[in-house]
């Protein structure tokens, strides 16, 4: 039995031992949160009925059910990135999330699941039902004397993040990904990244196909404190692509917008006086967008924006800072497109251009972190204190809109993205917003903090485009408290 039993073990340890000599290490990073948010006065007109949220010209958003003109909610983000070192020259990453945004909602999945209640009213149990997961990354990292060569989907971040934004920060729900191979090559203090990736695809031909090409230089002089770089980016789909569609013409909703052929020049300049550092992006987009209108006729695009941001640090602890932006909206022609929506993680303030009002007063409307900058200028003035467990930031924002509507003449709405006919005149006045955010660092991993944003709301947002209806605008206010840990 002995004898048996010894043999047993033996042939076990040698089927176990090739099995266990070839595994590799799994590195697990990532970061996890949660947070609350109170805003009151989410459509920031006064009033609890919907008189012209069906208006394309209005600016009112619907209500949800309730009639409530206020909004809370209890979000997390979740992102999970293991890296599996294969030899050295070669490595596997990846990142999983849940739910769309990187995260979900607290009660996102509660009750919906009843198959082991019987039908009967079994209110105190709660059980969550499954979610899918989502693969954000997975890319293999190759390594040879000459360049880094990434496969597969990546991530990817340019200048301030204020086009091409990689998510990194522990509360970025988005990041911008490409299905590809980028090559990563250094020639002195020159950075030369070619890329070729694949947006799209409802077919193997390339009838149905839709790419993205392109190259970013970089110069990055640490001992002249100084950066300098241009991405020229192709990004186009073939006449059969599905993917891309638009319901910016009322009477053509989701229309299929056909080949698209889209160029994307972004510059950027750093540059680092001591104290005193100031960062500038100019993202500038030309070509055809398809055809967007009913007429089917093919829409061009041109747009741009200019990004600024200073800061002075006067001491440890004290930060000054000033954050400038113009960001080009649209004037309502049918024949071309002017609006530059910037990435939704790249954001000024606690309120302004943060949110989707929409998906607030519809939650089957897109996600409320579906939010871009656009159609503005602005101007932030900031400061931060910090010590080695607090920071305080503070800042002021004004915004104003740089597209509007004009009585007797074909306009645009930058809320609900629809072109409609003006029959009144609309201010420029976005408002004028406090904010104050508190973050205390529990340890190097964990974080908690709480925000307070107040805006001073705009005549803009009142805009009826009805004669007989005005709308009174009213302040709103944000509470939001979260914590986070990374890893």
């Amino acid at each position: 039995m002995t004898m048996s039993l010894n043999r047993f073990l033996a042939i076990a340890s040698l089927a176990v031992i090739p099995a266990t000599s070839f595994a590799l290490p799994i590195d697990w990073h990532g970061s996890f949160g949660v947070d609350s948010t109170l805003l009151s006065s989410f459509r920031r007109i006064d009033g609890k009925t919907a008189r012209t949220a069906t208006n394309n010209g209005s600016q009112e958003v619907a209500l949800d059910t309730g009639d409530k003109s206020s909004a809370s909610w209890q979000s997390y983000i979740l992102k999970l990135a293991p890296t599996m070192i294969i030899n050295d020259a070669a490595t596997f990453k990846a990142e999983l999330t849940t739910g769309y945004a990187s995260g979900g909602f607290l009660g996102d999945s509660a009750q919906t699941d009843k198959a082991g209640d019987n039908t009967v009213p079994v209110y105190y149990h709660n059980e969550a039902k499954g979610s899918s997961v989502n693969i954000k990354k997975a890319y293999l990292e190759l390594y040879s004397d000459t360049a880094t060569y990434m496969i597969g989907r990546h991530t990817y971040n340019w200048g301030l993040g204020a086009i091409y934004n990689d998510g990194s920060d522990a509360w970025d729900r988005h990041a911008s990904s490409r299905d590809g191979i980028t090559m990563k090559l250094k020639i002195g203090n020159f950075y030369v990244n070619p890329f070729w990736s694949k947006v799209s695809n409802n077919g193997l031909t390339d009838a149905t196909n839709s790419k993205e090409l392109g190259a970013g230089l970089l110069y990055d002089n640490p001992e002249r404190d100084i950066a300098f770089g241009l991405l020229y980016t192709v990004k186009s789909s073939s006449a059969n692509n599905t993917h891309f569609s638009t319901s910016i013409d009322p009477t053509a909703t989701n229309k299929q917008v056909g080949e698209t052929d889209v160029k994307i020049t972004d510059i950027y300049l750093k540059k680092v006086w001591g104290k005193f550092d100031v960062a500038v992006e100019v993202p500038l987009i030309s070509g055809d967008l398809g055809k967007t209108n009913a007429d089917n006729t093919v829409t061009s695009y041109s747009t741009k924006a200019i990004l600024v941001e200073a800061n002075y640090k006067s001491s440890d602890s004290w930060n000054f800072g000033f954050n400038g932006g113009r960001v080009n909206g649209q004037d309502g022609s049918r024949s071309k497109f002017g609006a530059l929506f910037l990435n939704p993680n790249y954001q000024v303030a606690n309120i302004l251009f943060r949110y989707n009002l929409n998906a607030i007063g519809d939650s089957s409307n897109a996600s409320v972190y579906d939010s871009y900058i656009t159609n503005t200028m602005y101007f932030k003035l900031k400061s931060s204190y910090s010590t080695e467990k607090w920071t305080f930031d503070t800042a002021v924002i004004y915004a104003k809109a740089l597209e509007t509507a004009e009585a007797g003449k074909a306009a645009y709405n930058h809320t609900k993205n629809k072109m409609f006919n003006a029959v009144t005149t609309q201010s420029d006045d976005l408002g004028t917003e406090i904010d104050v955010n508190a973050t205390y660092k529990w340890n190097n991993e964990i974080s908690i903090g709480a925000g307070l944003g107040y805006l001073v709301t705009g005549d803009y947002f009142s805009y009826t485009n009805d004669t007989t209806v005005k709308n009174e605008t009213k302040n709103s206010l944000l509470l939001q408290i979260n914590t986070s840990v990374t890893f």
